[in-house]
């Protein structure tokens, strides 16, 4: 805390750095300093050679010799050693110089006190009836506003302190008593309040640490969840490459067999195309010769000629019934998928912390604390 004093003419000031003497030191013509600060001070002036007190001027033709000054310092210590009002303290209203810290507001008097100021009230018989209470940084929230008496009566019917003339008012026919004699009682019901509210407290507490716990768990649970599931998946999806890869081989080993039927069949119709066309050069003379011998000599009495070899049909070329197939095996693959996929959908949904009426009342809850 700074030792700076609000009486800027307090002796106990240093009238060059105007704090609070430190390490004082006084001159023969009997002003004191801080130690440092006069030295400093004289240090300025070593190159005239005369020496000058900075509070009566009194000059000196050498540089005086400085010493402590004990009784000051005595009383500064034990000034020290008070208990000094810090920041949001209440300050001593009497107390000069250094500011005190209050112990004791007095009603009456609209004041604050130190323990040295407050004696007056315990000793003389003049402040006997004077209320005190403990130090207040806002004596006038415990003033009456209307009435400007303290603020003793505590009512019952509106629930807050009144005083003596604000009874006989607008509190008139209202159950009144004492607040000194009621704040004990109130305090009472605090104490049961907060021992409910630490045991509230703790009990939230174990319920955070076991959601806590159970949050890691969840979580834990839906990465192996989510591991398992693509293992599936992934085993679906290779058991479907599997069946894709044995159906595009069957296609392929009945498209190169028949291929190569056909192209069998194809040389053999050639062969047969080459002999009947020999044939049919050896039958040309005979269909225009005249001489009845050479016909019948050459006459090709074999029936064998004659006989027809039906011509295989064409049927079957393409493959739209496998794609029938394949197309009814994805309707059947998606149906499936579509009914498993809700089923596993409707397990996830049930992984649940809260049920719906637990989730419902905490929403509520959180929907009252944003509009409060």
């Amino acid at each position: 805390m700074a030792d700076s004093l609000f009486d800027t003419e307090n002796p106990l000031n240093c009238p060059i750095c105007l704090n609070l003497l430190k390490d004082p030191v006084t001159t023969s013509c009997g002003h004191s300093f801080c130690m440092d600060c006069i030295k400093s001070c004289w240090d300025q002036e070593d190159h005239r050679g005369v020496y000058s007190c900075p509070t009566c001027r009194i000059t000196f033709n050498q540089r005086p010799a400085l010493s402590r000054s004990t009784v000051l310092a005595d009383i500064l210590g034990g000034m020290k050693q008070e208990d000094q009002a810090g920041p949001g303290d209440v300050t001593c209203d009497v107390c000069k110089g250094i500011k005190v810290k209050a112990i004791q507001s007095c009603l009456v008097c609209m004041a604050s006190y130190c323990p040295t100021h407050i004696q007056p009230h315990h000793e003389s018989e003049a402040f006997k009836k004077h209320k005190l209470v403990k130090a207040s940084p806002n004596l006038q929230q415990q003033i009456c506003p209307h009435h400007h008496k303290a603020l003793e009566v505590y009512c019952y019917n509106d629930k807050k302190c009144i005083c003596v003339v604000c009874m006989g008012n607008q509190h008139s026919g209202h159950k009144t008593v004492s607040a000194a004699a009621e704040m004990p009682k109130k305090q009472e019901q605090l104490k049961i309040i907060k021992k409910y509210l630490i045991q509230k407290n703790y009990n939230m507490g174990k319920e955070v640490q076991k959601f806590k716990e159970a949050v890691v768990s969840h979580k834990r649970s839906a990465q192996a969840a989510v591991e398992n599931s693509d293992r599936i998946f992934t085993e679906i999806i290779r058991s479907i490459q599997n069946m894709r890869a044995e159906v595009r081989e069957k296609i392929r080993a009945q498209e190169n067999k028949e291929v190569r039927d056909a192209e069998s069949h194809i040389q053999r119709l050639r062969q047969e195309i080459v002999k009947l066309l020999k044939q049919n050069s050896k039958l040309e003379p005979l269909l225009h010769t005249e001489d009845h011998v050479y016909f019948f000599q050459n006459y090709p009495f074999s029936s064998g000629i004659l006989q027809y070899n039906s011509f295989k049909d064409v049927h079957n070329l393409t493959f739209e019934k496998l794609e029938q197939s394949l197309s009814e095996l994805k309707s059947q693959l998606d149906e499936v998928c579509e009914e498993h996929m809700g089923r596993i959908f409707n397990k996830v949904d049930d992984v649940q912390m809260f049920d719906e009426t637990e989730r419902s009342q905490s929403k509520r809850k959180r929907g009252s604390w944003k509009s409060g």
